[in-house]
């Protein structure tokens, strides 16, 4: 498999937990400004055509679900379900956004595996890939923006001035964790591996990446059963 289990930094238990909020909603508020969530929608439109309600697995990483729930119908119920000890007690399509990345390959596997054996669709969607378009856009376009951007982030908080301008936290954190995770996204042959020894009769599965309209891509899974 080619990606890495690396730690991220906002991951760590040594972190304060203020400053990994800061860089969650950050991330949130960018992904929303540039409408960078907007590509996922046919994939999870897709998935939608058998449930009739979301799941979502909830990681918190910052721009996960938030960045999609405005843009689905407010008539289709979510349920969130937490992402640590996961279990598959939920009817509906399971959803992951931005955030599969982060769990481990066997993780990530038994989640797969799970809805499947369910028999529930799930649709997992990620903004970025190692292109060296998307390279430069979290290494140099992300970070440069938590600087100019600082004081209109929403909600608005006065540590997220201090630690970006007078103690330059959130801009190198921002950075080295946007760096690390590029090597820990699965690919879509990844994903296919993770799905091809996965025993779940008659269930489909299909990866892939699609264009985001900005010269990137978003990378895909969609996973559901056949009637």
């Amino acid at each position: 498999m080619k990606r890495k289990q690396v730690p991220q930094i906002t991951n760590a238990s040594w972190f304060p937990d203020f400053l990994t909020r800061c860089v969650h909603e950050f991330m949130t508020w960018f992904v929303n400004q540039v409408h960078a969530a907007k590509p996922f929608m046919p994939v999870i439109e897709e998935g939608l055509q058998h449930a009739n309600r979301i799941v979502v697995i909830d990681k918190k990483c910052g721009a996960g679900f938030e960045t999609v729930d405005q843009l689905i119908d407010n008539k289709i119920k979510r349920v969130y379900v937490n992402a640590e000890n996961f279990k598959a007690s939920e009817e509906g399509m399971y959803l992951s956004i931005n955030s599969f990345h982060q769990f481990p390959a066997m993780e990530a596997k038994e989640i797969l595996s799970k809805v499947s054996k369910k028999r529930c669709p799930i649709v997992v969607v990620e903004g970025n890939n190692d292109s060296l378009w998307q390279v430069f856009g979290m290494t140099v376009i992300v970070p440069l923006s938590v600087i100019i951007t600082a004081p209109l982030v929403k909600p608005f908080r006065l540590e997220r001035l201090i630690f970006t301008y007078l103690i330059p936290v959130l801009p190198i954190v921002t950075f080295l964790d946007g760096f690390i995770a590029l090597f820990k996204l699965y690919a879509p042959k990844d994903l296919d591996e993770l799905t091809t020894s996965i025993n779940a009769e008659n269930y489909y599965w299909r990866s892939g990446k699609i264009d985001n309209g900005r010269g990137g891509k978003v990378i895909y899974l969609i996973g559901y059963p056949l009637e």
